[in-house]
């Protein structure tokens, strides 16, 4: 007994690392990083995964380490669960900037209301354009090719050996980018159904001075949105998917070129 208590202690320290990587992405996941879950549920969660995660990634461990050179560790071993995080968060963040950019064009950003899953305030339509993102996710399967990536990180990454350069900085501007770039494209539909309806709007308000318009428009314009956000809904789950993919492959590609320092560092 004392020798198996023994060796679970010298386990400690490489159990630490791959509970900081997994704590990164936990922590960082859009859902799971609001603060209406306690924060004792997503420590549980963590633990969890990498209890189930430790046994497959052991190969690729450090050994004889002590708990002072994990503690150093855990802390680029957090970036890296972050980093994924931010991949695997994208068509989420993409998401909510849609729906509020169309709130805002439709005016429907008055009804702006405070979502605690989010811990900010909030329209109708960015939740359903996250939840709709969220129920796609797992449709696709997104979180086995999240846990896919994060398993694969530990061969491609090993714990204590990342080194980050500009690559990082690289990557954060792509991300940033694909977002801005997903939402346009998801709300682009909805946003040019609406300045045709205001052309149209503006049109008869000329030739018909006696119509109100002020009553009449907000109303043909809540209407053209949602039509529209409807159909948009309806056909964007190949466009997420994509989006989905290719946020994932960059963070492999940037696991890779990290290795590759590693590598020419050894």
């Amino acid at each position: 007994m004392p020798l198996e208590l023994l060796r679970y202690q010298l386990l400690l320290p490489t159990f630490a690392l791959v509970l900081a990587r997994v704590a990164g992405l936990v922590f960082s996941v859009p859902v799971l990083s609001s603060g209406q879950i306690p924060r004792i549920v997503k420590v549980w969660l963590s633990v969890t995964i990498a209890l189930m995660a430790f046994p497959v990634v052991t190969p690729y461990l450090p050994h004889s380490l002590t708990l002072a050179q994990a503690a150093v560790g855990m802390v680029g071993e957090f970036i890296i669960g972050q980093v994924l995080g931010l991949g695997a968060g994208l068509i989420f963040f993409a998401a909510q900037m849609a729906g509020k950019v169309i709130s805002h064009q439709s005016g429907m950003a008055l009804g702006t209301a405070f979502n605690p899953l989010f811990d900010a305030e909030s329209t109708v339509l960015d939740q359903l354009w996250f939840l709709t993102t969220l129920v796609l996710f797992f449709a696709l399967r997104g979180h086995l090719a999240v846990i896919t990536v994060l398993l694969g990180s530990f061969k491609t990454i090993p714990p204590m050996m990342a080194t980050f350069d500009g690559a990082l900085a690289d990557f954060l501007v792509l991300i940033l980018q694909n977002i801005f770039e997903l939402a346009l494209r998801l709300a682009g539909p909805t946003i040019i159904a609406l300045l045709l309806t205001s052309l149209v709007m503006g049109f008869l308000t000329r030739t018909m001075p006696q119509m109100n318009v002020l009553s009449v428009g907000f109303n043909i314009k809540v209407v053209a949105a949602l039509f529209i956000m409807a159909l948009s809904i309806s056909l964007s789950p190949g466009l997420l998917g994509d989006a989905l993919f290719d946020s994932l492959n960059q963070v492999g590609l940037l696991f890779e070129h990290v290795s590759q320092g590693v590598i020419h560092g050894a």
